[in-house]
């Protein structure tokens, strides 16, 4: 985790799990038919297991740091832009009813995702997450089936409005080609 930085620092973990071992929801909820590719309904009450990295409704957590934690843990993360839907919403919903939109449409992507199109629109967007950090709020969790039909392990977030984003740098500074 990321130090110094006014992150979330997890508590360590009263018995660390296991190399290899990654948090389930199969014992903690029933099925839902909340939408078809909803396996276990979506909750605030998170797993031990994500609770002992710090991962908990209403966290705060650096982008970068719940991108490692999701590829180290198996979970997948999904960043919704619209307050009100990621509230009132479940993902699984959600994909249901955004099936037929692109996904650069959506109002909610896979972290892998908009990691993948932001580096890619500017090689330089992991630098300026050293001076201006993404900070995503936790909100759910919860498991879907994957297209595959594959269970997979989600949390929702939130991404920051840009109001909410630390405006104290210089812009000049933060920006190419700025003067």
């Amino acid at each position: 985790m990321r130090q110094g930085r006014g992150m979330f620092h997890p508590p360590a973990p009263a018995s660390p799990t296991p190399a290899g071992v990654h948090f389930s929801l199969l014992r903690a909820f029933s099925i839902c038919m909340d939408s078809p590719r909803t396996v276990k309904p979506e909750a605030t009450a998170f797993p031990p297991e994500l609770e002992r990295l710090g991962i908990a409704a209403g966290t705060r957590i650096d982008i970068r740091d719940l991108d490692a934690l999701s590829k180290h843990h198996n979970f997948q993360a999904y960043l919704y832009f619209e307050e009100d839907l990621a509230r009132g919403s479940t993902l699984g919903r959600d994909l249901e009813d955004y099936r037929h939109v692109p996904e650069v449409e959506r109002p909610f992507v896979n972290l892998d995702e908009f990691l993948r199109f932001a580096t890619g629109s500017d090689p330089l967007f992991s630098s300026y997450l050293d001076e201006l950090p993404l900070v995503i709020e936790i909100l759910a969790c919860g498991e879907i089936h994957a297209e595959d039909g594959e269970v997979v392990a989600y949390v929702k977030g939130l991404m920051p409005f840009l109001d909410e984003l630390d405006m104290d740098l210089d812009m000049d500074d933060a920006l190419p080609g700025a003067s």
